[in-house]
């Protein structure tokens, strides 16, 4: 090469190098200018070279470039062993024929020259000729300039590159989420005329993009009133930069949907809107779920009635309205009676079918804009607003809607194909203003509900202050008695049970509370209140453990060790899943025989659960225990039941005792329980017997067994054993008798 032409040369490889923004056309582009200017006929560049330790012949480089050499401009952007004499050192090329031409795999070529161009530290060109081309200008030197400018031309290409490859990663992400999206995406030019529109928009709308290109969004709107919001939402978008909302759209078809859509300008670079882009997805399965959520959240799955939580809602927009209006409101609180015996014996499925006809009933007897809901397992409550401007007028309103309601409900159900028959209580409590809150209305139509309940059931009761103050004492006992567990202040009384010689066969055992302050306190005003707490499980264990560990002590004596004690069970203690494993560890620890306990079983206890009672006493029974039915007759039990349960004897229930010799039918009634008990071989024992005519008329049709006043009262033990030392339980004239 001619000096006089080194500077154009320069010139142009430099305007080749300014004239290129992407690296593979520049380094192609550059290589193809050098080759030409130094009669070259073949070459090409590698970048990043690797490290090098100067032992090995070859060398792993990437091939950036390649012009002229077939063989390896198949090969470019792959990693490939070049000869090492070529890649390293410094600025070079052969004056003279390489001693070992050079050849590439696939080439018929060989290349005895080579002219090595480093620059930048890491990288090099290399061009190849079979010959040196003649030539006296040292061109490693003269292109060192030249080659500085190609390594900052390098940096700015990759950058540029890079930046183009991301852009195309985002326009590639872009399409795959504008055509995968599930969420319907429209584009619109700058005026809000659409242009484009992606696949779930078709699927979504019934749209196709020839169908809808050209128009504005408003063609999607489902009426004119969204058709307003439509131009609300452009003005939001122009004003603020962007809206999301949920809107009604209309399909092709013409159905309804609603929309979640996110709308947002695409700027210019001046400021100005090119697109606009609205994204939107159909939330119609969304908004049912919600409704569905909705409705279990505040309706009654079983009834469809409104639920307690729906129900602590309005209440207080009830009395709100009543403080406005001035006129009276009540609130009717009813609870099924003995559903649960029905619950367990029927079984949930008709269970759940008399409460959906309880609760048509209920709507039936009730104004449409009056609430009615269901709010526990059986308990409903009806809220009634206007009942009256004076007190008296809307007692006499409320409580005609209540009789009504009672009327309705007592009517039989047919469920099932079989008939049945259900009550309810009904406790009710006026209001009108706000003094008292509707929490606090609740729970005064609760207590006159129990009220009702405790008059007999069926019935109905209004709230009065002093209903408050018998919950307020219970309250106040149900605490105690938890005290009175904690600090075994119960003990046990003991009545004695006798056959017709006036032996002594045993004993009733009979809880009593000795109470701190008050003294003793009978059963009948802490059961029921022990009942209703729940506690009734707890005192039936501590009666049947005191119980053992009583007959544990007689069994050391031959004069006891005969006595069989009976001790009452509740309903609750028979439904536990251990009672009889407990019952058995019990008896085990006390090392008593089985046969000295009987358990007594109320007929209504029974009913709660006939097949899984009637299992637990086969059990106990296999395992030594006897059973007796207590206050025989006052129940419910049928002889379908009395056959199949495991009894050793029925108590004649005091009630049928009282009326002997004094009304026939009670006669008739105590005569009929003995002739059943000895057709299903079972003992009898009356309970309840105060003269010598009871007696002798039970002893006269059959019964054997006897228990009551004309014996001896129920009292503490030592009394008891005392008696017995002293053979001092016998017959006692009625004017012994405590009144």
């Amino acid at each position: 090469m001619e000096r006089d032409r080194i500077i154009p040369v320069l010139y142009d490889l430099a305007v080749t190098i300014g004239g290129e923004v992407s690296l593979k056309p520049l380094l192609t582009r550059f290589l193809q200018r050098l080759l030409y200017f130094t009669s070259f006929p073949a070459g090409f560049i590698c970048l990043d070279l690797p490290e090098f330790d100067g032992l090995a012949e070859t060398a792993m480089a990437r091939l950036d470039a390649s012009v002229g050499e077939y063989a390896l401009s198949r090969s470019i952007g792959g990693i490939l062993p070049l000869p090492a004499r070529l890649l390293y050192g410094d600025a070079n090329r052969t004056d003279s024929v390489e001693p070992d031409p050079i050849e590439f795999a696939g080439s018929n070529a060989k290349y005895a020259a080579h002219l090595r161009l480093p620059f930048d530290g890491r990288s090099v060109i290399v061009l190849l000729a079979p010959k040196l081309p003649e030539t006296d200008f040292p061109l490693n030197r003269v292109f060192q300039p030249i080659l500085a400018h190609l390594s900052r031309a390098i940096m700015l290409c990759r950058r540029n590159d890079a930046h183009i490859q991301g852009l195309k990663v985002e326009r590639d992400l872009f399409s795959k989420v504008f055509d995968c999206s599930n969420a319907g995406i429209l584009v619109t030019d700058g005026s809000g005329r659409i242009a484009d529109v992606n696949p779930a928009f078709t699927r979504i709308t019934g749209y196709g993009l020839e169908e809808v290109h050209g128009r504005t969004p408003h063609l999607l709107t489902a009426s004119k009133e969204e058709s307003l919001r439509y131009w609300e939402i452009q003005h939001a978008v122009l004003s603020v930069g962007h809206w999301h909302g949920e809107i009604l759209f209309r399909r092709k078809n013409g159905e309804e949907y609603a929309v979640w859509l996110n709308a947002t300008p695409v700027r210019e670079g001046n400021g100005s809107t090119a697109n606009y882009v609205g994204i939107f997805s159909d939330i119609g399965e969304q908004k049912a779920a919600e409704r569905k959520i909705t409705r279990l959240a505040y309706f009654d799955p079983v009834t469809d009635l409104p639920n307690r939580k729906m129900l602590q809602e309005r209440l207080p927009g009830a009395v709100e309205s009543s403080a406005s209006t001035g006129r009276y409101g009540a609130v009717l609180f009813l609870d099924l009676d003995d559903f649960k015996i029905l619950n367990d014996t029927r079984g949930h499925a008709v269970g759940d079918l008399l409460l959906v006809e309880v609760a048509r009933r209920i709507r039936s007897c009730v104004r449409e804009r009056d609430i009615a809901a269901r709010i526990g397992g059986d308990e409903f409550v009806v809220v009634m607003e206007s009942m009256g401007a004076t007190r008296p007028d809307a007692v006499e309103r409320a409580e005609r809607i209540a009789e009504k309601l009672r009327m309705v409900l007592e009517e039989p159900y047919t469920l099932l194909e079989h008939l049945h028959r259900i009550t309810a209580s009904i406790g009710a409590s006026l209001f009108r203003g706000n003094r008292t809150s509707a929490g606090e209305l609740l729970k005064q139509a609760e207590i006159a509900m129990y009220q009702a309940k405790r008059a007999g059931r069926n019935e109905i009761r209004f709230f009065e202050p002093y209903m408050q103050t018998i919950r307020d004492e219970r309250a106040r006992m149900e605490s105690e008695l938890r005290q009175a567990l904690a600090e075994d202040q119960f003990v046990l009384y003991y009545q004695a049970q006798v056959d017709e010689v006036g032996r002594t066969r045993g004993a009733e055992t009979l809880i009593r509370w000795i109470h701190p302050v008050r003294g003793l306190v009978p059963p009948s005003e802490f059961i029921p209140v022990a009942e209703d707490a729940g506690l009734i499980g707890r005192i039936g264990d501590w009666v049947l453990r005191s119980g053992c560990a009583r007959l544990a002590e007689w069994q050391e004596s031959v004069a006891t060790r005969h006595l069989v004690l009976s001790m009452n069970v509740s309903a609750k203690q028979m439904r536990a899943p251990d009672f009889v494993d407990r019952v058995k560890i019990m008896i085990a620890e006390n090392g008593i025989p089985p046969g000295c306990v009987k358990l007594e079983l109320t007929e209504s206890a029974i009913l709660e659960d006939v097949d899984g009672t009637i299992g637990k006493m086969r059990e106990l029974r296999r395992f030594g225990i006897g059973f007796a039915i207590d206050d025989f007759g006052t129940g419910y039990s049928s002889l379908q039941y009395l056959q199949r349960l495991p009894l050793d004897e029925l108590k004649i229930d005091q009630s049928f005792v009282r009326g002997l010799g004094e009304d026939s039918s009670s006669a008739a009634i105590v005569r009929a329980i003995i002739a059943m008990a000895k057709a299903l071989g079972l003992e009898t024992i009356a309970e309840g017997v105060e003269t010598s005519t009871q007696r002798e008329f039970l002893r006269t049709n059959g019964c054997r067994n006897y228990q009551g006043y004309y014996f001896g009262k129920p009292v503490p033990i030592e009394e008891f054993e005392g008696a017995l030392r002293a053979g001092t339980v016998r017959e006692r004239s009625a004017s012994l008798l405590p009144v």
